[in-house]
């Protein structure tokens, strides 16, 4: 009974460990981007994921820094663990000590401790950046790892070596070095899997060519994540799972081998895995020093862009590189807040925040004016979408997609007579089967125009009254607050409503015909994302050029056609199907959107009343 309670533990333990795996990589083979319903076997992300360039080179960098940093943490972590290991008792105890901190420590701190030191220094973010901060932080764990074998080494092996007539050399490479290689090995795998995995060190040290793919899917999570990153997750998984069996094979065979041998013999080095070595080597370390050689001497021919997650047609890119000979940078970001502190500290060439961020970067000086006689296409922008309160005066930016919040719901579940208003969130008919939004000025945006008031107030009370309303909403109705989660629950019949944005209604639509979309008659916000220049450029004539070319009729609509938002542009309405020009998800109507308002910057005693707020709700 004992032995079926301890293997039955195990079983479940086993289970809660790797289901997640499983399910992962079962989905990276479903014939949808659904991660909930399956719909059938394909390949298809496979093949995607080995045609996405941005993919791969972060797939490239990740594994490239992971080699990298776990050589080097491994040669200077065993160095040290051979030297605290000679030290006296105290002084082990507290290099040791010393040594687990950064082991402890919060990921955050380390990450902004390692920017603000490269800033100091006067270090452009890159690989050297983001491989000297892997390498810190993974030497910890080959120390801890070295360290136990060190202790159980005969310290009479090494002197009896030097009485044979070893070298000191000799002696350490022959009799200590093997000893302790199982603890090496482990260090360096330890080390290696660690760099793969890590994310807020490497969001905070990374540059624009070099983000790991950590970085990239965090940067996709405002809509949904492609299915082409389970594909890449299910291929790492199994590379490190191959990986760990053969080393824990071959260590086995070599222990099962060393308690048969009594003499010593001399190791081969065998010619083949020397150039096997030597292939790997310049694999790793030739493409990246290449590609900063290259990089270095063309900076005037790129172009930086700073987008959101799964928010442009990227073929566009290859299209536009064709076009003017620039090289596209491209790289994303997964809020507008994170847009902002990144923007602090690395240049962008073109950066597409909302709107309200738009009228905070202008207040701030960090993005400048445009020279719309560089950009010809800008005439083709619809005058209902510039000159907005967030940049009044249209000096700053190119209206890049516009759209507005509604309540989408399952015409199966909801009543007809109970749509048209804010009011569903809070109807108890449906308590557990609605949804918020789990951000504070989406979420608080709906509750103060279901209330009346200005999306853009500053009047503390009508704050705290929109936030005790959403805290009921909580108590009575609100299965939870939600953000990407709502693009897989609404197609998947697990809720019957939520609000979320029409660009992405037109996605849920076409995976569930059940779904429809209506705003609200309060109103609600009209969202306007727009082109920008930062101050900090380094290739505005390439931003300009980018820009213009997005403005174009071909590139306009094609974007519009694979994002699901509405473009701005008039000439891609006009050759729109007339269902869907007078299709009220695509394009609502000037009456629906008449009481909505774009969200404008608020002042910093107001964002910090959000914030305080928020943080109540969330308790």
């Amino acid at each position: 009974m004992k032995k079926f309670i301890e293997k039955f533990y195990m079983a479940i333990l086993f289970i809660l460990l790797y289901a997640p795996i499983f399910v992962l990589m079962l989905f990276s083979f479903n014939d949808s981007k659904s991660r909930v319903s399956w719909h059938g076997f394909t390949l298809d992300w496979y093949v995607q994921m080995f045609q996405d360039e941005r993919i791969l080179h972060s797939l490239y960098v990740t594994i490239f820094v992971a080699v990298i940093s776990a050589i080097f943490a491994t040669i200077l972590g065993t160095a040290a663990a051979i030297g605290i290991q000679k030290m006296g008792r105290r002084t082990r105890g507290v290099y040791l000590t010393i040594n687990n901190i950064p082991m402890s420590s919060s990921d955050t701190i380390m990450g902004v401790s390692f920017m603000l030191l490269f800033s100091f220094l006067a270090f452009e973010k890159g690989y050297l950046t983001l491989i000297l901060a892997h390498v810190t932080f993974c030497i910890p764990y080959v120390v801890l790892n070295v360290m136990p074998k060190l202790r159980q080494l005969d310290k009479n092996a090494y002197e009896a070596a030097l009485d044979l007539g070893a070298t000191p050399r000799q002696a350490f490479w022959k009799v200590i070095i093997p000893e302790i290689m199982p603890g090496i090995v482990t260090g360096a795998i330890m080390a290696f899997t660690i760099s793969i995995d890590d994310f807020v060190v490497s969001y905070f040290t990374a540059g624009n060519t070099s983000q790991p793919l950590s970085v990239v899917i965090y940067s996709m999570v405002r809509r949904r994540i492609s299915p082409k990153i389970n594909a890449v997750s299910t291929i790492l998984f199994v590379f490190i799972l191959i990986l760990l069996i053969v080393i824990n094979i071959r260590q086995t065979r070599a222990l099962n081998k060393k308690k048969k041998l009594t003499v010593y013999k001399k190791r081969s080095h065998p010619i083949g895995k020397c150039v096997l070595a030597g292939v790997v080597c310049i694999f790793l370390i030739g493409g990246p020093l290449a590609g900063l050689m290259g990089g270095s001497a063309s900076d005037g021919q790129i172009v930086n862009v700073y987008n959101w997650g799964e928010y442009m047609d990227e073929s566009l890119l290859e299209q536009f590189e064709a076009e003017t000979g620039y090289k596209v940078v491209y790289t994303t970001f997964d809020s507008n807040e994170s847009m902002y502190s990144r923007l602090k500290t690395e240049s962008y060439d073109v950066v597409i925040p909302s709107d309200y961020m738009v009228a905070r970067l202008i207040n701030e000086g960090m993005v400048q004016p445009i020279n719309y006689d560089n950009i010809p296409n800008f005439s083709l922008i619809d005058e209902k979408y510039t000159h907005l309160a967030f940049d009044p005066e249209q000096q700053y930016s190119v209206p890049y997609t516009w759209g507005v919040v509604g309540m989408i719901y399952n015409t199966k579940y909801i009543d007809e007579a109970d749509i048209g208003s804010w009011d569903l969130l809070w109807n108890e008919k449906y308590a557990g089967e609605v949804a918020m939004f789990d951000n504070p000025r989406d979420a608080l945006g709906i509750a103060l125009k279901y209330l009346g008031y200005s999306q853009n107030t500053e009047n503390a009370d009508e704050l705290r009254e929109a936030a005790a309303l959403i805290t009921k909403g909580k108590q009575t109705t609100f299965q939870g607050l939600f953000m990407d989660q709502i693009l897989e629950k609404l197609p998947n019949e697990e809720l019957y409503a939520a609000p979320y944005y029409n660009g992405d209604a037109v996605t849920m639509m076409d995976e569930n015909p059940d779904l429809a979309f209506y705003v609200p008659k309060e109103g609600t916000n009209l969202f306007v994302d727009a082109m920008c220049i930062p101050t900090n450029a380094k290739n505005v004539e390439g931003a300009e050029a980018f820009i213009d070319f997005m403005c174009s009729t071909e590139a306009a609509a094609a974007n519009a056609e694979y994002i699901g938002y509405s473009s701005p542009q008039r000439e891609v309405y006009e050759m729109q199907p007339e269902e869907i020009q007078n299709d009220p998800v695509h394009y609502p109507s000037a009456e629906a959107i008449a009481n909505s308002e774009t969200f404008l910057n608020l002042s910093d005693e107001t964002n910090k009343l959000y914030t305080a707020l928020w943080a109540e709700l969330l308790k």
